[in-house]
């Protein structure tokens, strides 16, 4: 017999405890098996209800929710002895979170429906939303068959902000984690080296971040990820082996299919790299690849001088001196919107381009046309 207002946890991270908390919230009673005490702890102080064995957890539930790492936990997770599937009824929602490939969701989804007669599987994908709407909240693709996702649904909707549906075959969120992985891991890397490359030119790399963060090359990953690198706070070693695990997951996936990816193959060998500094000490991170490499030492760069951009642009300020008249040679895209925003602040600006629509749009804006980079150039204060 299940509760309808009963949901387990089989595995929990601080993913599940967001989700279990929108569930107590909601009305919801929820209880988990964890083995690692402090993520208990966590899940208690919620209101959580402690069980001791997977089976435990599935009694009684409307819903499980299980984490997998790996497919060789399938079989202890719902079919040994203490598995879940002993206390659990016919008409539960299971939801997987895992990193194992769509092959394993979707095998896993055959066994449960023809041996084990549960037909309500659905694979989700759990993640925080980075748009300025979402702000870090909660956000879930879900995939399974459409009674297994109408059946889901209230649950779902009760664990997050944002929600997308697939109806159909298991295994699309594992594949939407899948790309949305491949992203993150290679922006990760990138990020790093991006920060190295600067700091190596002779640039602070604070004021690397404040430009690229405002700039095309910016990223999610770049803005949230690099303040704690070079800060020293994503040093702990199991940062970089959850990455290192993760990226290595995808690649498999893209072998089955097969596809391949150069770009994040290169990616998971600097992640190995970084990650190989850590062992027996509990300060790895992954700039210790381009420290060790190239003597770039980004957390002292970091920490070298104090770097304030008010305090900078005040001293710029303070030197420069009073202009007025100002001349463009070259009005395209970048030129003209500098030109006209030079306009705007009452600046004289005479402008020249060899293409004469430009120049027309120009002086439509309010700005002065020159005959040639010479006129332009003359009698100017800054060029």
């Amino acid at each position: 017999m299940t509760s309808s207002g009963v949901v387990g946890f089989v595995g929990l991270d601080d993913l599940s405890l967001e989700l279990a908390a929108s569930l107590i919230r909601s009305g919801y009673a929820v209880k988990a098996f964890e083995i690692f005490g402090p993520l208990m702890d966590e899940f208690l102080k919620l209101g959580g209800i402690r069980c001791t064995s997977p089976l435990e957890t599935g009694k009684d539930v409307s819903a499980l929710v299980v984490l997998i790492s790996h497919a060789d936990q399938i079989n202890d997770i719902f079919f040994s002895d203490e598995g879940a599937l002993g206390g659990l009824a016919k008409n539960a929602v299971i939801f997987v979170r895992s990193t194992i490939s769509p092959a394993n969701i979707q095998m896993l989804d055959k066994r449960l429906t023809e041996d084990a007669e549960t037909a309500f599987l659905v694979d989700i994908y759990v993640s925080r939303g980075m748009s300025d709407s979402l702000n870090g909240k909660i956000m879930i693709t879900s995939s399974g068959r459409s009674d297994a996702i109408a059946r889901a649904q209230p649950i779902l909707s009760a664990m997050c902000e944002k929600l997308y549906n697939f109806e159909g075959e298991v295994g699309a969120g594992s594949k939407v984690k899948m790309v949305n992985g491949l992203l993150e891991g290679i922006h990760l890397v990138a990020s790093a080296e991006a920060i190295a490359l600067g700091v190596q030119a002779g640039i602070h790399p604070w004021i690397i971040y404040d430009i690229v963060s405002n700039a095309a090359g910016n990223s999610r990953v770049f803005k949230n990820h690099v303040p704690q690198l070079l800060r020293g706070n994503l040093t702990k070693q199991h940062f970089l082996n959850d990455a290192v695990q993760n990226v290595g997951s995808i690649l498999d996936m893209a072998k089955s299919l097969p596809f391949p990816l150069p770009l994040l193959a290169v990616a998971h060998q600097q992640l190995i790299s970084g990650s190989s500094y850590g062992h027996g000490h509990n300060d790895a991170t992954l700039i210790k690849v381009w420290e060790n490499v190239f003597g770039v030492n980004l957390i002292a760069a970091a920490n070298a001088d104090i770097y304030n951009p008010q305090e900078l642009g005040n001293q710029i300020k303070t030197k420069s001196n009073t202009v007025k008249r100002i001349g463009f040679i070259g009005l395209g895209a970048m030129g003209f919107g500098m030109a006209t925003s030079l306009l705007k602040s009452n600046y004289h600006v005479l402008g020249f381009d060899v293409y004469k629509p430009t120049l027309t749009r120009f002086a439509n804006a309010g700005g002065f046309v020159a005959e040639s980079p010479a006129e332009a150039s003359k009698v100017m204060e800054e060029l």
